[in-house]
């Protein structure tokens, strides 16, 4: 029987990955419920996009101003995502890997559509506007209290690239944990395969060893047969019967 081990392996090395599919169990949850939360915590996000963009106006985001149509082109993707996370969360229920193929093809996706905004936004956003404080030719007192507007500049870019960061890592842990899910899938399939082939293999061991010994008896009969029919073999002496004496 094939060891699970030296299948993951395989089929890491076929993937093309240089790290192993995660346990069935992480901790004190089982895969199956993380890839469900998982689902449950995408599909969230794609209905908050859709109630989030307009068609009518642009909507200014970490200070890069989005057309309509780019919302709009935005929103289409998240609406076909949402019947293809409850397919995907489906296939991980019932463990179907054709289902969780389809939804790690619609992650990578994602994932591309995610670098794509972190790179717009951190290339082109600005995260706040300087405005000078003058009252009658006089500074304002109240702006020299304030910070520096570099500094908060500064900080509100950096907690946006931070954000998009922490959503490119999500999208990776997300493709990773289907994966898994995928390749366990796989490899059960493969376990109750075998279970189920196990005995017919049984009952073809016992037929060959049956054919054997049949062989064997048909052989040595024919050896026998053969030695009697011999002209060299020495017959046993006959009985002689009273009435001859």
């Amino acid at each position: 029987r094939r060891r699970p081990s030296s299948a993951v392996s395989t089929s890491t090395r076929e993937m093309g990955f240089a790290v192993a599919p995660a346990p069935s169990v992480l901790g004190s949850c089982s895969l199956v419920a993380a890839l469900e939360g998982v689902c449950m915590v995408h599909l969230i996000f794609c209905i908050y996009i859709l109630s989030s963009v307009t068609s009518t106006h642009s909507v200014k985001f970490a200070g890069v101003e989005i057309s309509p149509m780019m919302q709009c082109m935005t929103a289409t993707y998240f609406l076909l995502g949402i019947p293809i996370i409850i397919h995907g969360a489906v296939g991980a229920l019932f463990r179907v890997e054709r289902h969780l193929m389809i939804y790690l093809g619609y992650l990578v996706g994602t994932l591309l559509l995610v670098i794509l905004w972190s790179v717009i936004f951190i290339r082109y956003g600005s995260g706040c506007e300087t405005v000078e404080s003058k009252r009658a030719g006089f500074i304002d007192s109240m702006a020299l209290e304030k910070p520096p507007a570099a500094l908060v500049c500064g900080v509100r870019s950096a907690m946006v690239t931070i954000w998009m960061v922490l959503l490119v890592i999500g999208v990776l842990m997300a493709i990773y944990l289907v994966w898994s899910m995928k390749e366990y899938i796989r490899q059960r399939l493969e376990t109750e395969l075998l279970r189920y082939l196990e005995p017919w293999q049984m009952a073809q061991t016992l037929a060959d060893e049956m054919a054997a010994d049949q062989g064997y008896a048909v052989n040595k009969m024919a050896h026998d047969v053969a030695y009697m029919r011999s002209p060299n073999m020495a017959y046993p002496p006959q009985q002689q019967h009273a009435w001859a004496l």
